[in-house]
């Protein structure tokens, strides 16, 4: 067995495309955690709807919950705006987008 010490988690979830993604998206509520603006210009970019709210406010999902997940295929050297993120969040293959469901 291994054990880890992680600043986040790397949860298995259900891969979507971009058209799945827009879907969810387009099918009802959501509360926005996304927490960096690179991130929500991305989402904003795949689907032409306007960036999702800034928010680094925890997100605590309960039994049925489910989330859209759009995170970076990758961790980054250097996250400042003048570092990675700049040339990173540009490039389409470097994000993957998921969907994560509660189930206990």
């Amino acid at each position: 067995m291994t054990r880890w010490l992680l600043n986040s988690a790397v949860i298995p979830y259900d891969s979507l495309d971009a058209v799945e993604f827009r879907i969810w998206l387009q099918t009802g509520p959501y509360i926005s955690r996304i927490g960096y603006p690179e991130t929500a210009a991305y989402i904003a970019a795949i689907t032409g709807e306007p960036a999702p709210t800034i928010s680094r406010e925890l997100s605590e999902l309960r039994l049925g919950d489910e989330a859209a997940v759009v995170r970076l295929r990758y961790r980054l050297a250097n996250p400042r705006p003048e570092g990675e993120w700049y040339r990173t969040s540009r490039d389409p293959a470097a994000w993957e987008l998921g969907l994560l469901r509660r189930l206990r």
